[in-house]
């Protein structure tokens, strides 16, 4: 069997296409609560694809894909909006059931492994759980510093800046933006702020660059 054979026979497999899904989707959601970073959404891209394909050639239960698309949204809104683990539960439920259901088990005898249902549905739970917590800490954090002396400060773009970027602050990350395109790895000044966004122009660069 050659690696290509291998391969297409792998998106055939309702837990290879089941994994796929959900690492790309925790991908969109590290996205979500990471913007600008790159690499989740590149990883988003490539696994979501993949998953694609192979639910192309599986008998999906669409009603099972929408209930896990349901959880994520849930998960994501618990990050941003927190409901002291009301959608988190919310969450769990819908996709135990989503994943269980993903497949039309009257049309063909396949669907996911029960065992590895659970194993994704706890471990998520508990990666969304912890992430929840950091972020309740971090909000009840106080701040340690006027968050408006970063203004007039130098840094880094750790990614090319335009509408969207990421640059680094002392030992900080934080979200950016700038009128021209600043590539990864220039110098920068901060000119503005507003709420964890930063606006930035490119320093030590010739007039003509």
């Amino acid at each position: 069997m050659s690696l290509a054979d291998f391969f297409w026979q792998a998106l055939t497999n309702p837990n290879v296409v089941y994994l796929l899904l959900i690492t790309g989707l925790w991908a969109v959601a590290l996205a979500f609560t990471t913007p600008g970073a790159g690499v989740p959404e590149a990883a988003a891209v490539v696994l979501l694809s993949l998953a694609v394909f192979g639910l192309a050639r599986l008998p999906v239960n669409f009603i099972g894909l929408g209930m896990i698309i349901v959880s994520l949204a849930l998960y994501v809104l618990e990050l941003k909006w927190p409901s002291h683990g009301a959608f988190l539960v919310a969450g769990v439920f819908t996709l135990a059931g989503g994943s269980i259901f993903l497949f039309r088990r009257d049309e063909a005898a396949v669907g996911v492994s029960l065992g590895l249902v659970a194993a994704t549905v706890l471990g998520t739970a508990a990666f969304f759980a912890i992430a929840l917590r950091l972020a309740w800490q971090a909000r009840r954090k106080p701040p340690v510093q006027n968050p408006d002396l970063v203004i007039g400060a130098m840094g880094e773009a750790k990614t090319d800046i335009l509408e969207e970027g990421t640059v680094q602050v002392g030992s900080e990350l934080w979200s950016a933006e700038s009128d021209e395109l600043i590539p990864a790895g220039a110098k920068v000044q901060i000119t503005q702020r507003a709420g964890l966004r930063l606006k930035v122009v490119r320093v030590g660069a010739s007039p003509c660059a």
